[in-house]
Formats: C-alpha cells, structure tokens, sequence
C-alpha cells in the first residue's frame, strides 16, 4: 500500500510539473532518479519508458559537478538512454572534439568517456559528473597586454641636428643632421654631417631612404640606402637598392618566441595565482574545472612557474613546473623574412655614394617548426659568388638549446662553413658555448666587400652567481682571420653589488698566444637618488697604467642642469675635464673644458630638433623614433606629463613636443589642469598616442574657455525668484534651474541674451548683453524678469 501511494504522489508531481510521463510498471519508480555510467551500463528502468520507439523531449536543469549552471536545456530521451546536443554540450564547458561524435549534431550521454549523469525525473534536473578529460579547459592570458589600438601620424617634417665646435687654436666645428618627412605613405630620411674648419669645409651624407610599414601584415619596404638580414652565422653589408621584410617592432604586443603555458585544474570556484621564479606576475579568477594559463612570461632561460589556487572556504593547491625560455626561437607557426637586391655601398661614412655596379641580392628567412624548432635559411647572390646556408635551434627540453648551421658558397671559389653552438641559462649558473669554421674557399658579400673572414672561432663563457648580487665569469676567446694572425684570449670577472647601491666590476684578461700581453681592470660606483652618481677605476692593459675619477649628475627628465666632472691619468699623461649641461623644452646645452699635459682646449655643443607639423614650427629637444607635439588650443604653461612624468610646460602658442616615446606603443600623455583658470573647460586630460617609427603624431587637448556667467534674476517686485524654476537660455537652447538668492548659471552666452524663466502664467524674461572677460567668470545682475504680457516677448 505504501508502495502505490508513493507511485501516485510521483505521478501527480510530474502531471503538475507538465513532463514526459514514465512508464508506470518500472520496478525503480519509487526513487524517480535514473543514472547513466561511462560503461554504458543499462541506466535501469526507473522513469524512462522501455520501449525504445519511444522519443520525449526533456528541458532539464542542469548542474556539472555537483554545481548549479543555471541553464535549463533540452534533451531527447529515447528508450532508457538521454541524447544532448552538442552545441548544448557545449555550453556546460564540454570539450566539442571530445565527445566521440564528430560531426553529429546529437550525442548519446552514455557514450561519452569520462561522463556520468544522474537524471532526476521529479525535480526535472540532470545532474553531470564530468572528468577533467572531456572539458573544455578555461584559457587564461597571463599578459594583460590588450591590442595595441592603430597607430597613427600627422603630416610633417623634423629636423635633428647636434652641433660640437672646438674652441682656440684648432677651431673646428661639426653639425650633425636628419632630415625627416613623414605622412600616411611612408617616411623619407636623410643623414649627414656639415664639417667646416679653416682648412676646409665638407658635407658627408650617411644615409637617404625612404620606408613604409604595414603593421596589419606585419610588412616594412624600404627603398635606398639600408642593411641587408642576417643571422647569427652570416654577416650583414649595407646596399643601396630595395628591401621588403617582416618587421615585428610594429607589434610590440606579440611574442614572437614560444611562451610557457602551464595547466591545472580548479575543483571549485577559485582565485589563481601565478608566480615566476618566487615573483608573483599575475592574479585571476577562475571556475571549476581545467584551465591553462597561457603566456607565461619573465623568464629567459630556465626557470619555475607555481601555480596555487584559493577556494572559498580558504584551502589552497599549489603546483609547480619547470620552464625554460629561450627568446632566439620563433614560437610554433610563426615565421620571419628579409629580401634585399641592389648594389655594394663601399666606403660609408668616406665617400658620399661609393655604390659598385654589379648588382646583388640575399634573402634570410626562419620559420617556427613547433615551439622546440626553429630552422633557418640565408643565400646571397652576386656576380661570381653564389651563398647559401641552413641552420636550426632545438631546445632540448629543460636542458638548453642547440644551434648549428651549414653555410656553403660557390663562384670563383668555392668552400664550405660550419656552426655549431649551445646554451643554457639558469638562476644557478649559465653557459654559452659557440664555434664556427671555415674553409678557405669560403666568401660571402660582406668578404667582397672587404670584410675579411673568421676562418675558425670558437666562444665559451660561463656565469656563476655566488652570493645574493654577486656573479663570477669566465670567457674564452679564440679566432683565425684570414691575413691577420690568430688570437686567444681568457677573461675572468667578478662583479657585486654592496650596500647602500655601490657596485663593484673587476675583471682580468690574458692573451694565451702572447704571455705578456696581460691586464687588469677595477672599477667602483655609487648611484644617489637625485640622478647624481661618482666612479673610480684603475686599469693595466699592453703595459699601460690608467686611473681616473669621476662624479656627474644628469639633468632632470623635466629639464634641468646637469654636470660632470673627470680627473685621472693614462701612462704618464694626465687630463682634467669639467662639462655642464643644460636641458630645457627647446633643446639641450653643452660647454666643455679640458686640462692636462697634452694641453688645454675647450668646446661648446647644441642638439635639439625643429618640428613642423600642425602649422607650427616647435624648438624642441632630439626627437628619437617616435614623438608627439602637444597642443592646448593656443594655452600657454600648462604642465604635459608623459607616463605620469612632468616633461615641461607649453609655450606660449600651446605647443609642447614630447621626444622620446614607443613607436606602435601605447604611450600615455597628460596634461595637469590644476592651475587653468576657472573659466577653462577641459573635455579630455589624458590621451593614448600611437605614433608609428620615425614619426610624430598631434596629441590635442582643447582648452576652451567658458562663454558663462552667474546671473541673479528678480521677479517684476525687486523679489528674488523663486527655488526650483526652470530657466531656458533662448538663444543655445539650453536649460537650467534658479537657486537660492535668485541665482542661475547660464553657459554659452552670446552678446545679446534672453532668458524664460518659469511656465504658464508665471513665465517671464529677462534680456542683457555679455562680454566676456579677460578671466574669470562674471556675476550679471540683479536682474529684473519681466512677465511675458507686460515684457511683449
């Protein structure tokens, strides 16, 4: 009896609920709750009708793991089994690729792996016990690095140029130039520098060019003077012709070498911690289940990485795992090319356009085979020498990366170089180990342009950190040049940090070939807070003593003046110098004086640029390769900070040019509004720029000044009007309310005004002239407002 009248409470139940009905003979109807296993046991007959001709939909509340989702989903039941679709799936953190389905659009529950359920037929729930093997893992970036926004440039023009003049008996002065135009196509460059003296005058020019930037496809051309690729088993040689490349300077926010990724698993809610080698670098939230943390920097070489994570009820799972980083190797998939044609340039910085005729062309390509592979590729071409070579960079898990390569070439000789290498960076010691030989028939562009080549070289250095900030290396150099004799050199260092910020190098050297070609060197330093620092060294080198000592200090990043000042001695020469430097918005000053036993002489240098962009031609300080001119609207000494760093004021035009800043970076660029004047409006005081390479951007701030003033309005009986009427400025439209004491704010004033103050029969209005001062905001009134039948308005 028992027994039936539990059955028919479960029968009423789901008639209210309005769910599929069960068969009423099953034998476990009286739990309501059906379970389904990995193995894909029979479920039992609990509330899924036997015959398997039967299809229901279900709309089921759903909990993974024994945590509520929140979502209500329909599944099909068909027979004692549950199908879910798996887009569905999908949405409850399932891994699609997983499930052991592809490419249906419904899934038996039961023939998933790692899957369990429990489906309750009274409360309408399903209940998932999924593994971590069958979820989707949550991806969390450890960088908080978002997309860079577009860069940007405004049309101009820059001129660089440092001047140094040697006064007295030799007089000689010499201005150095860069010449830049920049717009939307590309930049153009030219540098040189002006040599005059009494014997005679000269301009030398170093480099012209003219380049474009892609960053969406990562692609830079380059056309006229340049530097071919290279890899770290070729050589590089300057050519005047076309270069068209990849450039990853243009995406300062991509990591181009492969990023540890660690993973692990959350068995609730939790907060995640993520510590680098003891450092904390990042902290997140995280929901139950797998997740992996990817790119996991602040590491070059080898290293840890600690994950522990935080429930509510404050337990806590760390785990570490060894990392290592080699920041030489091109991440899986990513690959990186240069292809370069024209002509020799011989002679640079000799003769103005030393170009051979016979044209040439190389190319070098990498490419990231997986995250523990990089291969490379380099050929050169030219009349008579044909250059090719291969090479790879394989790390070897946690243990360091190897390199080597195979360069052969082919023309009027031919022969063959070979390079192989490895190295291992750790907390605890690090190693560099490299050597390269070639035979004699071996050339390449650089030997043909008369660079001679390292026929056999071989590198080996270690670095042992002993104690907290303190380090000893040793090194050894041994190389062959062709037509030079060999040398051999071993090196042995010991640098420290001490107390109170002083630093001390010492190092000693000896030539392995020539015994008494020895030296020594000994240096201590002391860095303040006020950028001021002082020095001291000895040294012996090819038998030759040398002292000195110093103090300097550096002119503030705001402007300023800085100093320094030198005594000491080489052999039995000794030299005194002085030198002050002045920084200011326009530029930077330098005075010089020199004594000693070869003589007295003294000079005198400038450096600063000229900016014309925005109309306005700025004195400015050197601009490097990227800048923005700062307007304010014409508003004279407002402070411009650059990443919260005062950097000068605005002269009195509004202009201020900030030097220095990341080309395709963020950089932020403020504006302290504390000293403006009252009536000063301000929409925006802080602002992203984006300049790209070699290029200035406008960085606006529009100093408005109010068209306002307080007006006190009385009603037609010399009575001030009352609290809380509206009050509509005619002219702007815009509206406002009266205050206490009959007193409103009107902005937007024109020289003739009427204001409507009030509704129905109460409205009335009142007309006055404004002009606005030369600061301030004025108080009008008191004014009468006159009803609208006796105003006749």
């Amino acid at each position: 009896m028992k027994r039936s009248l539990t059955w028919r409470a479960c029968w009423t139940a789901l008639l209210l609920m309005g769910a599929p009905v069960a068969r009423a003979d099953d034998a476990a109807a009286a739990s309501g709750i059906v379970s389904g296993a990995v193995s894909g046991a029979d479920p039992g007959p609990a509330s899924l009708p036997g015959n398997p001709a039967v299809s229901n939909e279900l709309y089921l509340e759903v909990s993974v793991n024994a945590e509520s989702t929140g979502l209500i989903l329909r599944f099909t039941q068909v027979g004692k089994r549950l199908r879910g679709n798996v887009d569905d799936l999908r949405q409850l953190g399932l891994d699609a690729a997983r499930l052991g389905a592809p490419g249906q659009a419904e899934v038996e529950l039961d023939a998933i792996p790692g899957l369990s359920y429990e489906y309750d037929a009274a409360r309408q729930s399903l209940s998932l016990t999924v593994s971590d093997a069958v979820r989707a893992p949550n991806l969390v970036n450890a960088r908080n690095t978002g997309r860079i926004p577009p860069s940007q440039v405004t049309p101009g023009a820059v001129l660089n140029y440092e001047l140094y003049s040697e006064l007295g008996q030799t007089r000689r002065t010499a201005i150095f130039n860069d010449l830049r135009y920049f717009n939307d196509s590309g930049v153009f460059s030219n540098t040189g520098t002006i040599n005059l003296g009494s014997s005679a005058s000269k301009y030398m020019r170093f480099d012209t060019f003219w380049n474009h930037a892609n960053p969406d496809t990562l692609e830079m051309w380059q056309l006229g003077d340049l530097i071919s690729s290279s890899l770290a088993w070729s050589r590089s040689v300057r050519i005047g012709g076309f270069q068209w490349r990849k450039n990853f300077q243009l995406r300062p926010d991509l990591l181009t070498f492969p990023v540890a990724s660690v993973d692990g698993t959350a068995l609730v809610p939790s907060s995640l911690s993520l510590y680098v080698n003891g450092i904390q670098q990042y902290t997140a939230s995280v929901p139950s289940g797998p997740f992996v943390l990817n790119q996991v920097t602040g590491i070059n070489g080898a290293g840890q990485a600690t994950i522990i994570t935080h429930d509510a009820l404050g337990r806590s799972v760390s785990t570490t795992l060894p990392l290592y980083v080699d920041t030489r190797m091109l991440a899986k998939g990513l690959s990186d090319y240069s292809v370069e044609a024209g002509v020799l340039r011989r002679d640079y910085g000799q003769r103005m356009f030393g170009y051979e005729s016979r044209p040439v062309a190389s190319a070098t390509g990498r490419y990231g085979v997986s995250d523990d592979l990089t291969v490379e590729g380099h050929t050169e071409l030219s009349a008579g020498l044909y250059h090719a070579g291969a090479g790879a960079l394989w790390r070897m898990g946690q243990k360091g990366v190897l390199n080597g390569s195979l360069s052969a070439s082919t023309g009027s000789s031919s022969g063959l170089q070979l390079s192989a290498g490895y190295q291992y960076l750790s907390s605890r010691f690090s190693i560099d180990a490299q050597t390269t030989r070639a035979t004699s028939g071996f050339g390449d562009l650089a030997s043909r342009d008369g660079s001679p080549i390292v026929r056999t070289a071989d590198r080996v250095s270690l670095n042992l950190p002993v104690l907290t900030g303190q380090s000893v290396s040793l090194s050894y150099i041994a190389y062959t040049t062709e037509g030079q004799p060999a040398s051999k050199i071993a090196t042995l260092g010991y640098s420290a940090t001490l107390l109170h910020g002083l630093f001390l190098n010492a190092s000693l050297f000896q030539d392995l070939r020539e015994r008494e070609k020895r030296g020594f060197y000994f240096g201590l330093s002391m860095a303040f807070d006020n950028n001021a620092s002082v020095n001291a060294n000895t040294s012996r080198q090819n038998g030759v003593n040398s002292r000195s000592i110093g103090a300097q200090r550096a002119a503030d990043f705001g402007g300023g003046v800085g100093w320094a000042v030198q005594s000491g001695a080489t052999g039995s020469v000794n030299y005194r110098q002085a030198q002050v430097d002045y920084l200011g918005n326009d530029g930077r000053l330098t005075a010089r004086v020199q004594g000693g036993d070869a003589g007295n002489a003294s000079s005198v240098g400038a450096s600063g640029a000229l900016v014309l962009m925005d109309g306005h031609v700025a004195m400015t300080r050197q601009v490097g390769n990227g800048f923005a001119l700062v307007s304010t609207g014409g508003v004279a000494d407002v402070p411009v900070l650059s990443e919260n760093r005062q950097i000068g004021v605005t002269g009195g035009s509004g202009y201020l040019l900030v030097p220095n800043l990341n080309a395709y970076g963020n950089n932020q660029i403020s504006i302290n509004t504390d000293d403006l004047n009252v009536d000063a409006r301000v929409p925006v005081s802080n602002i992203n720029v984006v300049p790209r390479s070699l290029s200035g951007v406008l960085a606006s701030f529009p100093i408005e000044r109010y068209s306002a003033a307080t007006i006190i309005v009385q009603d037609s009986t010399g009575h001030f009007m009352g609290t809380g009427l509206p009050v509509l400025h005619v002219q702007s439209g815009k509206k406002t309310l009266v205050g206490f004491d009959g007193v409103t704010f009107v902005d937007d004033l024109q020289a003739e005004n009427d204001l409507r103050i009030g509704e129905g029969d109460s409205l009335c209005t009142v007309h006055f002239a404004y002009q606005r001062p030369a600061t301030g905001l004025p108080v009008i009134g008191p004014l009468r407002c006159m009803p609208v039948t006796q105003g006749g308005q």
